[in-house]
């Protein structure tokens, strides 16, 4: 991801001239403006965000030039980077920064006659081979990220379970956070998924209107087709929408599932039916 990180500068800024460090490097004697990339910490977030990796990017300016040519380089290095796709062509690793906002305060390094600030970045779904796993499969949410797929259009990518590895925007997660079993009636159980869908756009007004098209589409066709051909779907019981939470992290849909499964084994599912159908006791005196 470093190289990656790096190639990006050195093709975006030209004013640097391919001058991107890192945090060994001296560049005293080089010319400015040129910035320095540090590697941060890595630190699990959550199960579906998985690892994250933090960045800095150090653009260096001369003290002749102000802190105005600061302001510009880093604006140039937020556009670069913030919400783009990233390729690292040493690793094949294909992936996603987000800016987290600025480190401490503007400096001035007397050390190297410059003006200098710390931008920070992060790069999520980072998973090494040796933690990487096999999200299980589930129907329900196949077929919720086949609809979405159908409303968004074809730009949309649609994933399930947890952000993978190079993930492309604008996207969207479907995941599972809950799950109920209710008596329906004397043939079937009502069964309820409670699942949370991440709406990642390449731009605020992008991303805000997905989400309210994903609430709207969902409460109007009130149900998603699981098998066309015999008939079976699922029914939206539920759907709130916050657009200003973290699309990555949180998410910003909260959507109900519901459908019946027979109790008959020959009516139902393996993925659908419940892991008890019933319990029976009985009371034998001595």
């Amino acid at each position: 991801m470093r190289n990656g990180i790096r190639q990006r500068l050195a093709a975006e800024l030209p004013e640097i001239n391919g001058r991107v460090l890192e945090s060994h490097e001296d560049g005293s004697s080089l010319d400015k403006p040129y910035v320095v990339l540090v590697q941060g910490a890595e630190a699990g977030i959550n199960d579906w965000t998985g690892y994250g990796r933090m960045y800095e990017v150090w653009p260096y300016q001369s003290l002749a030039a102000g802190f105005s040519s600061v302001d510009s380089l880093s604006a140039a290095i937020v556009r670069s980077l913030d919400g783009q796709t990233l390729s690292d062509s040493a690793t094949g690793e294909v992936f996603t920064c987000k800016y987290e906002g600025t480190v401490g305060s503007d400096l001035e390094d007397e050390a190297h006659d410059a003006l200098t600030r710390g931008l920070r970045f992060s790069v999520a779904a980072v998973e090494p081979a040796e933690r990487a796993e096999t999200v299980p499969g589930d129907s329900w949410l196949d077929a919720l990220a086949a609809w979405t797929r159908t409303l968004l259009g074809p730009e949309w990518q649609a994933y399930v379970g947890k952000w993978p590895p190079g993930y492309l925007e604008p996207a969207v997660l479907w995941r599972i956070v809950g799950l109920e079993t209710a008596d329906g009636n004397a043939a079937t159980v009502k069964i309820r998924k409670q699942v949370t869908g991440h709406v990642l756009g390449r731009t605020p007004n992008e991303q805000t209107d997905a989400t309210v098209r994903i609430a709207e589409g969902l409460k109007r066709d009130g149900k998603i087709s699981l098998n066309e051909a015999q008939k079976q779907h699922v029914t939206v019981q539920e759907c709130a929408a916050i657009t200003e939470a973290d699309a990555l992290r949180s998410g910003q849909l909260s959507v109900t599932l519901m459908r019946r499964s027979a109790r008959s084994p020959a009516g139902s599912s393996p993925e659908d039916a419940p892991l008890m159908r019933e319990v029976r006791y009985d009371s034998i005196g001595f």
